[in-house]
């Protein structure tokens, strides 16, 4: 995380919003001193940004995962002000560092029955009695929905790629193959669980990012599944050389003259520099040399369920 602190913070406060994520209480900021019309003032000012009421985002979040910060601020202004309160949903894995997840400005809490929230902006308020086992806490010190009960509440409500994407990265995060069955149970009977049924056995902790998620996705809804993912590709001397993201063997191609077909998931980030580029170019150079083809795809391409299967069958 990288949290650049507004300058014009008092400075008694400085290590308690680090260790809050940036996010004050404006119950803290007074008791450091600050009226309420300088908090108002200042916020205006200088961009504090009210999360929920009464709560003050002090910061601004820089870097790759710029987002998936600011999210997890969300999840530590809803703590600061609600103490009963158990973060759920994409709230309870974002703190696992789960991949995936649509951005969106808000948080989702579980309350017991009896202890009912009135409505405030960005909050998503579940009334439900949970589990003791269902029930932990992040590194952060947060309770927090476990992970089986977090996916098993999450993954239902996304559409197939976003859900995939999910279990994937949770597999990547260390969730096991038994949490995902106690998970795919605890779903059964939640709206949308049939749709996305099938994901559970799909989840593959190969899969490096979102985007293979949802191109492999794509596969195998288009009954062209890769037989597998990041295959390492080695010379003569041992060397790798290139590790595709998917790989379509040989047997299955209509042109047993040539080798497998490659499948890479190229997204901006890791593939939008110069640098990239011209070493994606020498990969697929390198993978021609030995017969083998490569079919680049993209976030666009994602969103239409035919386009992929079209064009790796237009390849094999």
């Amino acid at each position: 995380m990288e949290l650049l602190l507004d300058a014009s913070l008092p400075s008694s406060l400085t290590g308690l919003a680090l260790q809050q994520r940036g996010v004050l209480t404006t119950v803290q900021l007074r008791t450091a001193g600050l009226s309420e019309a300088r908090i108002h003032d200042v916020g205006r000012r200088d961009g504090w940004r009210q999360l929920l009421r009464g709560t003050r985002l002090v910061a601004v979040h820089d870097g790759d995962d710029a987002l998936d910060d600011l999210a997890r601020s969300w999840n530590q202004a809803a703590v600061l002000v609600l103490p009963r309160a158990v973060l759920a949903r994409d709230s309870a894995l974002r703190e696992l560092r789960v991949a995936g997840l649509p951005f969106r400005d808000g948080v989702c809490v579980a309350v017991p029955p009896g202890a009912e929230l009135r409505g405030r902006l960005g909050l998503e308020a579940l009334v439900t009695e949970l589990a003791p086992e269902h029930v932990t806490t992040s590194v952060w010190g947060l309770a927090m929905t476990s992970a089986v009960r977090s996916l098993a509440d999450t993954v239902p409500r996304c559409d197939r790629p976003t859900g995939l994407s999910v279990l994937d990265s949770a597999r990547r995060r260390g969730a096991t193959e038994a949490s995902l069955v106690a998970a795919r149970v605890l779903a059964q009977g939640h709206r949308g669980c049939r749709q996305v049924d099938d994901l559970w056995e799909l989840a593959d902790p190969d899969a490096e990012t979102p985007l293979e998620s949802r191109v492999r996705l794509r596969m195998v809804d288009g009954h062209l599944a890769p037989d597998r993912l990041q295959q390492r590709l080695r010379d003569a001397s041992g060397r790798v050389y290139a590790r595709p993201d998917m790989t379509i063997d040989r047997e299955r191609r209509r042109r047993p003259h040539r080798g497998p077909l490659f499948v890479e998931a190229d997204g901006v980030g890791p593939h939008g520099s110069p640098t990239a580029a011209f070493r994606d170019r020498d990969k697929t150079s390198a993978i021609t040399a030995d017969d083998g083809d490569v079919e680049r795809f993209t976030w666009r391409d994602t969103l239409d369920p035919m386009r992929i299967p079209w064009r790796l069958r237009r390849a094999l």
